[in-house]
């Protein structure tokens, strides 16, 4: 018995070994081709399904391709949809182990195909150097090796046969199959080889040891323990990687289900395809027949249904970003009729001004918000950007002069918002400027030119009367004590009390505080001028385009276009487009 134990041992070590090796050379070997076959054939689902069947299919490891995919999906480089259908498709692809143990592990002397595998692949290993060649060396011990653990097991599991037999029963209930479903799942999870489970069921059924239809169901239990690798792998992962390793859970638990119910159907149908072939039944490779069967049942029983999927688990893990980046008041319905689509893109936009503006304000605070602006950038960004997509789908219809003009403005308004953001991030990587200087000479000047610039902020948000939006009065101060601080920074400069360099750098940084308070200026005069003229015909009738309130607006629009809003200068294409003049630095 002492001697059974350790030949069962020390094949399932093998088998082991054998698998990792195998699985190691064949990535190296693969090389790049792996990140590139799984980022740029994906692009469908069908692709998706073809890429994940034969990456699988070369590496000879489902784990290695869910935990690439997953990483994959994490750096942005896969979108959900693609890399669940990867994962599918690594599904079908590892049921290959099973076909190579049946076809060539029990049909051929171990012996006779193991140890030349061995030698050969080690020469090559050791001739290669750390040429490609090296890696399939190394693929080819591991390929030697795995075939003598499947000869250990074999011959074990032959012995014990002999004298042991499971308890069985005509027909297994369904207590019975699933305890052996639980059996697969746990010789999986433990060796986090779903393969190797498979390989040891496959050995007990063709030694009989193990009845057919309980052999299956190990195998059911072993693909479904494939998703403990994706849990593990998604620890402290994107939202993104634990959808996808949800995916997965979801595929593996739909297909052990349908397989489950199925069983003996699909165990019939197996034997009848391999006695239409080979003429007689073989438990290997009938069991071969069902792993392949029963997850190409599954690829079809998600198929039709992988969209709602996608959208049930968009709907998991979210992100406070994601939440905040869904738009709230577009609705492609209301579409035909242009004046409400109108004035759910104003809502919209009410939304990034305030985001926008609070965006701006935090910025100006002291200690800086480095770690939330990228976020909250993205946020502002995503919903630009489908405000973008609403406004030209609205284009597409038939719009009165005033919807047109009103609509130009406000892809204006989306602009500058989208300039502020950039201002944004960029003030967000001079935090530590003010604390730096807090204390100076001019310090108070600094303080007193921040101040400004947050109550003219203020002053912006899109729940303040027309007039608070519209007065020059607030910007001005802005402008006023901006020429305050920058004199005072040239004094300290021209007396040595500041370096060049710092001149410079509190020069940008003020001047991207002033221009993150115009664009947002004009960008809230536009949008204010919108919504007044909406509210100023709030039954939607046809408004000719020399309507006053159409004046306003292409009124607003010349005068940001020509001159600048707060002196009435002109103002050139270099301001119009966001690049403002920089402070020039002292020779």
């Amino acid at each position: 018995m002492l001697n059974i134990a350790g030949t069962l041992i020390g094949g399932l070590g093998l088998l082991l070994i054998g698998m990792g090796l195998m699985t190691d050379g064949l990535k190296i070997a693969a090389g790049n081709k792996l990140r590139d076959i799984l980022a740029l054939w994906t692009h469908s689902r069908l692709r998706g399904l073809f890429s994940g069947i034969l990456i699988t299919g070369i590496v000879q490891s489902s784990s290695a391709v869910t935990v690439a995919t997953i990483g994959f999906a994490n750096a942005g480089m896969l979108s959900l949809k693609g890399a669940l259908w990867v994962i599918f498709g690594s599904n079908v692809g590892t049921t290959m182990t099973a076909w190579i143990v049946a076809l060539i592990g029990f049909r051929l002397q171990m012996e006779s195909l193991a140890l030349p595998l061995v030698g050969i692949g080690a020469l090559i290993k050791l001739t290669g150097d750390k040429k490609p060649r090296a890696s399939l060396g190394l693929a080819l011990v591991g390929f030697g090796l795995l075939f003598m653990g499947i000869g250990a097991l074999k011959e074990t599991f032959e012995s014990l046969s002999e004298n042991f037999t499971l308890p069985t029963t005509d027909v297994l209930t369904l207590p019975h199959v699933l305890s052996y479903v639980g059996l697969g799942l746990l010789l999986t999870t433990s060796m986090q080889s779903s393969s190797a489970a498979i390989v040891i069921a496959l050995s007990a059924a063709e030694s009989g040891i193990l009845p057919f239809q309980a052999a299956a169901a190990v195998v059911i239990g072993a693909n479904l323990g494939t998703t403990s690798t994706a849990l593990l792998s998604v620890i402290g992962a994107t939202q993104t990687a634990r959808r996808v390793a949800l995916g997965h859970v979801c595929f593996n638990l739909i297909t052990a289900i349908a397989a489950v119910a199925l069983l003996s159907q699909m165990l019939w149908l197996g034997e009848i395809i391999q006695r239409s072939i080979e003429g007689q039944s073989s438990p290997a490779v009938s069991l071969a027949i069902f792993h392949t069967t029963f997850n190409i049942l599954g690829v079809l029983l998600m198929w039709p249904i992988s969209d709602r999927l996608v959208q049930f688990l968009k709907g998991r893990f979210q992100t406070t970003e994601e939440t905040e980046s869904k738009p709230r008041h577009l609705d492609k319905n209301v579409l035909a009729l242009p004046y409400i689509a109108l004035d759910a893109l104003t809502l919209e936009l009410s939304r990034v001004a305030t985001l926008s503006i609070h965006l701006m304000q935090q910025s100006l605070a002291r200690g800086g918000i480095s770690d939330k602006v990228d976020e909250k950038a993205a946020i502002i960004r995503n919903l630009a950007h489908e405000s973008g997509k609403f406004a030209t789908a609205l284009n597409k219809t038939e719009l009165t002069p005033f919807i047109s003009e009103a609509v130009l403005s406000l892809m204006h308004s989306t602009q500058e918002y989208l300039l502020t953001t950039e201002i944004c991030e960029d003030l967000s990587r001079q935090e530590d400027l003010m604390n730096r200087f807090n204390g100076c000479t001019f310090s108070d000047d600094l303080h007193a030119f921040l101040s400004a610039a947050d109550r003219h902020l203020d002053s912006l948000t899109p729940d303040n009367t027309a007039d608070d939006i519209t007065s020059p009065d607030s910007y001005q101060a802005v402008e006023t004590s901006y020429d305050t601080l920058k004199n005072a920074i040239l004094v300290r400069t021209s007396f040595g009390s500041l370096k060049v360099s710092e001149m410079d750098n509190l020069l940008q940084f003020a001047n991207q505080v002033k221009r993150g308070c115009r664009h947002l200026w004009k960008a809230a005069r536009r949008l204010n001028a919108v919504r007044e003229s909406l509210q100023r015909n709030p039954d939607g009738k046809v408004v000719e385009s020399e309507t006053p309130d159409t004046q306003k607006i292409v009124k607003i629009q010349k005068a940001d276009q020509t001159t600048d809003p707060e002196k009435g200068e002109e103002a050139g294409g270099k301001r119009e487009s966001g690049d403002d003049e920089t402070e020039p630095s002292l020779p």
